[in-house]
């Protein structure tokens, strides 16, 4: 959808050329009119302008003015000078003025759907080629980093990924680590901030560590540092090759890497303790893992970390390669990732936000039995009572926030019954609780979409009011987009979804049917019919009638 404005010091000329542009219909234009220049400036506050179409000599504010003026505001915006004056100095200085097009009023509509033409083309070719698209570019490559360590983190916490997708995206985001190749990790942390406290400084010091462990590892392996947050992060090292040409075996490779990257790490840690004054504590892996192993491996050296093996400060670890978290019991690879699925889809719950905002139940319903499946059979009867507990704990989270932040205590508290909301013990079972969370979903979600059918009622009630008791004004979207609190576009697209129509075939219906009334109940002129309709140009309204109708004005009022 594109915003057209027509300047023009003659009244009828607008009239007659805003009814033939639509008439034309080859684009989808939000047209708006003006009579003087200043007249222009004002409409444009608040409203975004893609072509100007202005005559080039106008009382007090010329188009030349007009046109350094709107682009100021719309740099982007493609200007036509209308004239009717064939005077070559005009035609230079509009030219220098970034006009696209010059058009003589005496040439005809055509020429002036040309030009229109024209410049809509090339604002879909600057959309497409032009430098929205290159800076898009250039942010996407920013934001790299941003990703590669999101996707990174993501198959840290047991995200799931094939072989072939993983390969990908490695690709995509830069990687420098083979996707198809065991990974040694290890996990780190700053122990002690000490001096550094603001935010800024601890980004600025986990950046130099960063930079301190690059410069000890990468020139014999391939490394990747991941900041977790503020103060911890992961290592991810793989050998520079994976075939030995002094004829060591595989196994005896990855152990020389291992006591290579432990004894790197002493000296990183004493690089961050003299150069940045910071305490750096690492647990390494005992061993590589597969990619898929990586989660598993992830975890059992974050539980280590925050379970306390790790006591004082500016420890070196390597974990025993038993697969035993801190003080906790040994997990089967089936537990583990049974355990890491549900949470990672409980870290999720907030997507049912949208579903439960738009009403939409059936939405709702199917991504809510998603997030709270879980393989039962995989787990022991106790870590099924925890798993739920912890379940049920981020619902009643989850649904009490959301209840709050949008003001629907009072009016789901009978549905909710909260007396279970918070506790477990008040459910049946697991299942009988993890139920009731669906049902109080189901609930809220019938109440949104009622309240949202409602506002939607009101809303085409109130525009279609609107344009009954103003169809002698100029109706368009814009208008109509500030009695409903829309943007003109979104208007549009929302009222043909609910109506099936075009709001503007609405508009000219309404005219026409108010028309015929007129015609066949009043002793009106033609010219005062399609000013009472809202057409400043008469002939513009015998032409649309006869196209609706099949008949003109004169004639329909003969007939009847």
């Amino acid at each position: 959808m594109l915003h057209l404005m027509l300047v023009d010091d003659e009244p009828l000329a607008v009239g007659y050329l805003a009814d033939a542009i639509r008439e034309w219909d080859k684009y989808e234009l939000v047209i708006h009119k003006a009579y003087t220049g200043m007249e222009a400036m004002d409409k444009m506050r608040g409203m975004r302008l893609d072509i100007l179409l202005t005559d080039i000599r106008m009382p007090g504010m010329g188009g030349l003015e007009l046109a350094d003026l709107v682009r100021e505001q719309w740099p982007r915006c493609k200007i036509i000078f209308l004239s009717g004056y064939s005077d070559f100095d005009y035609i230079q200085t509009a030219i220098r003025k970034g006009g696209m097009d010059y058009v003589l009023k005496t040439e005809g509509d055509d020429s002036i759907f040309q030009a229109i033409e024209k410049a809509a083309e090339e604002i879909v070719m600057e959309l497409q080629e032009g430098d929205i698209v290159i800076k898009a570019h250039q942010l996407l490559l920013q934001s790299i980093p941003t990703l590669r360590r999101d996707y990174l983190l993501d198959l840290l916490t047991g995200e799931a990924e094939s072989d072939t997708g993983r390969a990908k995206r490695f690709t995509e985001l830069g990687i420098g680590l083979e996707p198809d190749q065991p990974v040694y990790i290890a996990f780190g942390r700053v122990d002690d901030w000490g001096a550094y406290q603001a935010l800024t400084d601890k980004s600025l010091m986990l950046y130099s560590i960063q930079n301190i462990a690059e410069e000890f590892l990468t020139d014999k392996t391939r490394f990747l540092f991941v900041p977790i947050d503020r103060f911890r992060f992961v290592w991810l090292i793989q050998p520079k090759s994976f075939h030995y040409q002094d004829g060591t075996p595989e196994g005896e490779g990855w152990e020389r890497l291992g006591l290579f990257v432990k004894g790197t790490s002493e000296s990183v840690q004493a690089t961050c303790r003299k150069l940045l004054k910071l305490p750096v504590s690492l647990i390494l892996s005992s061993q590589p893992c597969e990619w898929k192993e990586a989660a598993r491996q992830f975890d059992t050296l974050k539980l280590m970390l925050s379970g306390g093996l790790v006591r004082s400060k500016e420890m070196l670890v390597t974990e025993s390669g038993a697969g035993t978290a801190a003080g906790g019991e040994g997990r089967s690879s089936q537990t583990y990732f049974a355990e890491t699925m549900l949470r990672n889809r409980m870290r999720k719950l907030d997507l049912l936000e949208a579903h439960l905002d738009n009403g939409d139940k059936q939405q709702f319903v199917r991504m809510f039995e998603e997030l709270t499946r879980f393989d039962a059979l995989e787990l022991t009867e106790a870590k099924i009572t925890y798993l739920t507990l912890e379940l049920f704990a981020n619902l009643s989270a989850f649904f009490l926030s959301y209840v709050n932040r949008r003001n629907l205590v009072s009016v789901i508290a009978a549905k909710a019954q909260l007396d279970k909301y918070t506790q477990m013990e008040n459910h049946g079972s697991w299942q009988d609780a993890i139920a009731y969370y669906e049902r109080l979903g189901e609930a809220i979600a019938d109440y949104n979409g009622a309240m949202q059918q409602e506002r939607t009622n009101d809303m085409i009630r109130l525009i279609h009011q609107y344009v009954h008791e103003f169809i002698r004004e100029e109706l368009s979207l814009t208008r109509l987009s500030e009695v409903v609190n829309l943007s003109p576009p979104y208007l549009s697209r929302i009222y043909k979804q609910l109506t099936g129509i075009n709001l503007l075939d609405y508009i000219t219906e309404v005219r026409v049917a108010r028309a015929k009334h007129l015609l066949k109940n009043s002793s009106l002129k033609i010219h005062e019919v399609a000013a009472e309709v809202g057409f400043e140009s008469a002939p513009y309204f015998t032409r649309l009638f006869k196209k609706i109708t099949n008949t003109t004005p004169v004639e329909y009022r003969e007939l009847t």
